[in-house]
């Protein structure tokens, strides 16, 4: 073992970077491939990681060893290098008393720890997506898919789980593909996530992936495909009711209340925001499926307001999209774009012009910090609607500036 004078001190740089992320250890020991006790070891400064599992790690992080606490316990073997040749030039060779990489190899014997660290994972990238992290994730799903294909496609007792993950990183990547623009890409992924759930025989990951196809049909304005998704979800839940995720069940709910107050049905659609209200649970976080469903109460909030916008109520629709300025926990950096892009609609829609600047400014920088061109472009639809009508006002005009780049 090291002596207490050569063992390194916590390395507090790479823990600060998984925990800006909001990844978990065995999120991170899953991606780069050794053991969750392995990647503790390199937080507390107990052990170096060898340079495959350290070229790994920086890949994961997008970040160079300097950044990740690594650089210095390297310079101590190769002090003659500059960093980029450290990276380029260290040896495999652990320092001596430091213990070999636990890494994973063989499938039969640890694809169940396999299959929980990711899915332990996935549940860190749903947050991640909600909080922003476009790029990193398109860059971090598909590898994913790479370790789950196999097992999925393999008859065998994990074959249903690995399906179900397999079910739920599609419906990430559609939702990802969906933020960009790509419509396309996200129905043909948005099937692929209904194909797998299926044979995972998850009607839990079912429903889910109709309600994403769902909010594809709409993005797209294919108001009767969304409809029809929405409903193939509610057949499902009516067959299943009692295994079904409440948060899901009102989800359904509130989507199909939009859907009918888009096709003038008033009555239908109030009665379906009462069910979905009725069904949320009171304590969302509790939920069996919230690991990707990751919803709480100001998505009833939302589809409120949604609600009384498309019936032509904007005073009420302003009243719900309101709530979320009282609303504990903070709602996530995506949510928070939704309701200020429909907060700048809304008083567009009630002739407050100086109103209508200051969220459409600031639902401008929100989608920008999510990287969501989707949002962005919409934003910019909205900024052209207000041309339209006060294109003369100097503050009008002045947030011209918000989309020159």
């Amino acid at each position: 073992m090291l002596g207490e004078d050569n063992m390194e001190k916590h390395n507090n740089m790479l823990k600060s970077a998984r925990v800006k992320r909001a990844w978990t250890p065995e999120f991170v020991s899953e991606q780069v491939g050794v053991s969750r006790n392995t990647y503790i070891r390199w937080e507390s400064g107990a052990q170096m990681p060898r340079q495959a599992s350290l070229n790994a790690l920086c890949k994961v992080f997008a970040l160079s060893p300097a950044e990740l606490g690594f650089v210095g316990n390297q310079m101590k073997r190769t002090h003659t290098l500059e960093p980029e040749a450290i990276v380029a030039n260290l040896s495999d060779d652990q320092p001596e008393g430091v213990e070999e990489d636990d890494e994973i190899d063989d499938p039969e014997q640890d694809l169940s720890a396999s299959l929980l660290a990711w899915s332990a994972g996935l549940a860190s990238c749903w947050r991640w997506y909600l909080s922003g992290g476009q790029r990193e994730l398109e860059r971090l799903a598909p590898t994913y898919l790479n370790r789950l294909m196999k097992p999925t496609l393999t008859p065998g007792p994990e074959q249903k789980l690995a399906a179900s993950l397999t079910s739920q990183v599609y419906q990430l990547i559609a939702l990802l593909d969906l933020q960009r623009g790509d419509f396309s890409s996200a129905q043909t992924n948005g099937t692929q996530a209904l194909v797998y759930s299926q044979l995972a025989k998850d009607w839990n990951v079912y429903v889910a992936a109709q309600i994403r196809m769902a909010t594809i049909f709409s993005a797209r304005k294919r108001i009767g495909s969304a409809l029809n998704a929405y409903n193939d979800a509610l057949h499902r839940i009516n067959a299943d009711d009692d295994s079904i995720s409440p948060i899901l069940h009102s989800w359904i709910f509130a989507g199909l209340a939009e859907i009918q107050a888009t096709m003038g049905r008033e009555t239908e659609a109030l009665q379906f925001l009462k069910l979905a209200i009725a069904v949320f649970p009171e304590k969302p976080e509790e939920d069996t499926c919230i690991a990707y469903a990751q919803c709480d109460h100001s998505m009833l909030y939302l589809y409120q307001g949604l609600v009384f916008l498309r019936l032509g109520q904007p005073k009420l629709a302003w009243e719900a999209f309101s709530q979320v300025d009282d609303f504990k926990p903070v709602p996530s950096e995506r949510m928070r774009a939704e309701f200020l892009r429909y907060r700048a609609y809304t008083s567009l829609v009630l002739g407050n012009m100086i109103q209508s600047c200051i969220y459409l400014e600031a639902a401008a920088r929100a989608a920008r910090a999510i990287n969501s061109d989707l949002a962005f472009s919409e934003i910019y639809a909205l900024y052209e609607h207000m041309l339209a009508i006060w294109g003369q006002e100097p503050r009008v005009k002045a947030l011209a500036s918000l989309f020159q780049s």
